[in-house]
C-alpha cells in the first residue's frame, strides 16, 4: 500500500547529492555541543498520528514510527533491496522457498526474536496478523494482495507457509515489510479479543523492532526508549522523542534554537533559513513520494476527460518548481517514480496551455456564464479543493493554481481539514477516503515494487476496498495492472505497467506535480543517520548523538 503524507516535501532534482550522511564515528561527551542530549533524539513533524498501529492506517508518520518499533519480515536498503528482519531469507524459487507456480510460499522465522514484552515471536503471529487483515470488520485500507491469500499453515514455530489462491508477484513489499503503508505483525497474545480498531494496542502497540514506545500524548509527543530485548541487540540511542508541531515555523525556530535534533521531510519553504543555521547539517535524498491532485471522477463535471485534461494543462507547474519550490525539482507526468524499472517517460504529457485548455472546455460545451465561470446543463465548473492544514507549499500552491483556472473559467473554495481527519478510514469518516471533496491536494509514497500502482487506479480498489481515492475507473488499465500482478517476469510487468501509466496519464484522474526530494536537517552531532528513499528508520542501530 502506498503512504499517504499531507505537508510539503522538496521536489527532486536530476542529480542528487544522494551519497552523503550524517557523519560517522563515536558521539563522545567531549565531541558534543551543550545543546544536545547524550543519546537522545528529538525529532518532528507537522503531523499528529492518526494512530500508532499501521494495520488499520496508512499515514506516513504512523509508518515512520513503526520502522522504529514494529514487527517487519523484510526491511529495505539504499537500493530498495529487500534485508530479512524477522525472516531469515527472502522466498525465491532457487532457495526453495517459493514453489515453481508461486503458489506456496514459506517464512522461515528467527527463533530468537521476542516481542518487546517478552513473549517468543511465533509463526502464530503471522497467522493470527493475516486472518486480522482479512477479517472484513477490520478498517484496512487495501486487502489488495492479502486477499489472495488462500490460507496459511504453521507447522511449527518457525515457518509460516502462505498458500495462495494465485501467484502474487510483488509478495514480498506487500507482507509485513516497511516498503510501504503496510501491515505490520501483530502480537497475538496481545491483540486476540481487541477490537482491531478501536482496541488498546492502537494506542500503545507492541513490537519486535529496537525501540518499543512508552507514551502517546495526543497532539504532543510519542516517546521511545530503547529495546534491551531486540534480537539484534540494543540500540546506541536511549531514547527518541517525536514531537508534533503542526506549524511549520516553530519547526524552524527549535531547529535553529536546537530544541529539535532532526526534521523529517523538511518544507521546501525554509530551505534557505536552514541552510544558515549553525550546528545543523543538511542531508538530501531522493524520494519516493511526489505530489499530486486528485480528480474525484463520480463528480458530474470531473467525470469528463477534457475537463480534467483541461485543468491539467492549466497549471504552471514551473512557476509551482521555481517560486514555491525555489527552483529545485523533476517533473514527473506518470504515477511511477522515475528510478522504477516500470516507469513510462513516454506518457501523455500537459505542459502549460491555457489556449489548450481553453479549447478542450469549448469543446466539451462549457460555456462561460456568470462571473466568467463556465457552466453547462446547470452545472458549474466550481469546486471544492480539499486540503490539509499546516502546509504552506500546498497553500501556495493552491494559489498558483487558482490564478490559472480562472483563466479557463474554472473557480474553487479551499476546505482545510486537520490531518487525522483527512486521512481517517471511510469508516471514520475520513475525507480523502469518503470522496468528501471535489478536488484534493496531497502526497504519495511509493513502494518498493511499481505493481502497486494497482491499489490506486483499479476499478476495484475503491474505498473501502483499497486506495482509489479518485473513484478512478478504466477496465482495461484494471487488467493490465492485474496481469503485472500475476507475473514474475519482470520484463512483461513492465510492458503491462506501462501500457497502464499510458492510459491513466491520457484520462488523468490525477494530475502529478512533481517528484520530491527529501530534506533532512539535523544536528551536527547526529552520527550514522543514513535515511533511504524508502523511509528515514529502517535502520537505526548505530544511530547515536
Amino acid at each position: 500500500m502506498k503512504r499517504r503524507d499531507a505537508l510539503g516535501m522538496l521536489a527532486a532534482t536530476t542529480i542528487l547529492p544522494s551519497c552523503t550522511k550524517v557523519s560517522t564515528g563515536t558521539a563522545g561527551a567531549s565531541a558534543r555541543h551543550p545543546w544536545t542530549q547524550p543519546h537522545v533524539l528529538r525529532w518532528a513533524d507537522g503531523e499528529d498520528p492518526v494512530g500508532l498501529n499501521p494495520v488499520v492506517t496508512t499515514h506516513a508518520t504512523t509508518s515512520w514510527l513503526a520502522q522504529l518499533w514494529g514487527a517487519w519480515l523484510f526491511r529495505y536498503d539504499a537500493q530498495l533491496n529487500p534485508v530479512p528482519e524477522l525472516a531469515t531469507e527472502v522466498p525465491s524459487t532457487e532457495n526453495g522457498l517459493l514453489s515453481a507456480d508461486g503458489r506456496r510460499i514459506t517464512f522461515k522465522l528467527r527463533p530468537e526474536a521476542r516481542w518487546a514484552d517478552g513473549r517468543p515471536f511465533t509463526s502464530r503471529d503471522v497467522a493470527f496478523s493475516v486472518a486480522t487483515i482479512l477479517d472484513p470488520n477490520t478498517n484496512v485500507t487495501s486487502r489488495e494482495g492479502w486477499d489472495q491469500i488462500e490460507r496459511v499453515e504453521t507447522p511449527d514455530d518457525h515457518t509460516a507457509i502462505f498458500h495462495m489462491k494465485s501467484l502474487y508477484a510483488p509478495f514480498v513489499p506487500t507482507f509485513f515489510t516497511t516498503g510501504g503503508a503496510n501491515p505490520c505483525i501483530l502480537p497475538e497474545h496481545i491483540c486476540k479479543g481487541q477490537n482491531p480498531n478501536t482496541g488498546a494496542y492502537n494506542q500503545m502497540p507492541v513490537g519486535i523492532g529496537p525501540f518499543k514506545i512508552v507514551e502517546w500524548l495526543r497532539g504532543q509527543h510519542v516517546t521511545l526508549v530503547a529495546n534491551d530485548g531486540y534480537w539484534r541487540g540494543r540500540p546506541k540511542l536511549e531514547r527518541i522523542v517525536y514531537k508534533v508541531i503542526p506549524d511549520a515555523n516553530t519547526m524552524l525556530t527549535q531547529m535553529r534554537s536546537h530544541e529539535l535534533d532532526l526534521w523529517i521531510q523538511m518544507n521546501p519553504n525554509y530551505l534557505q533559513q536552514i541552510e544558515g543555521a549553525g550546528g545543523i547539517r543538511l542531508l538530501r535524498r531522493r524520494s519516493q513520494y511526489w505530489r499530486h491532485i486528485d480528480c474525484n471522477c463520480s463528480h458530474p463535471a470531473l467525470k469528463e476527460i477534457p475537463v480534467r485534461q483541461a485543468l491539467n494543462y492549466a497549471i504552471d507547474r514551473r512557476s509551482i518548481l521555481d517560486k514555491v519550490l525555489h527552483g529545485v525539482g523533476e517533473l514527473n507526468w506518470t504515477v511511477v517514480s522515475p528510478d522504477s524499472y516500470a516507469y513510462n517517460a513516454d506518457v501523455k504529457q500537459y505542459p502549460f496551455d491555457l489556449e489548450q485548455a481553453n479549447r478542450l472546455l469549448d469543446g466539451a460545451g462549457w460555456r462561460r456564464g456568470p462571473g466568467d465561470v463556465r457552466e453547462k446543463d446547470g452545472l458549474r465548473l466550481h469546486f471544492d479543493f480539499a486540503l490539509a492544514t499546516g502546509s504552506p507549499a500546498y497553500e501556495q500552491i493552491i494559489e498558483l493554481l487558482r490564478a490559472g483556472w480562472r483563466q479557463i473559467g474554472v473557480t474553487f473554495d479551499t476546505k482545510h481539514y486537520p490531518t487525522p481527519l483527512y486521512f481517517a478510514q471511510l469508516q471514520n469518516g475520513g475525507i480523502v477516503n469518503s470522496g468528501k471533496f471535489d478536488l484534493c491536494i496531497f502526497s504519495w509514497g511509493n513502494t518498493p515494487s511499481p505493481t502497486d500502482i494497482i491499489n490506486l487506479y483499479s476499478a476495484t480498489q475503491i474505498p473501502p476496498n483499497g486506495q482509489n481515492d479518485p473513484r478512478y475507473v478504466n477496465q482495461q488499465a484494471t487488467q493490465l495492472m492485474v496481469a503485472a500482478r500475476q507475473t514474475l517476469d519482470r520484463a512483461k510487468q513492465t510492458t503491462l505497467l506501462k501500457q497502464a501509466q499510458a492510459i491513466i496519464a491520457e484520462e488523468c484522474p490525477i494530475f502529478p506535480l512533481e517528484q520530491n526530494e527529501d530534506l533532512y536537517p539535523a544536528n551536527v552531532d547526529l552520527r550514522n543517520f543514513d535515511p533511504n528513499t524508502n523511509g528515514p528508520f529502517d535502520f537505526m542501530m548505530d544511530v547515536d548523538i
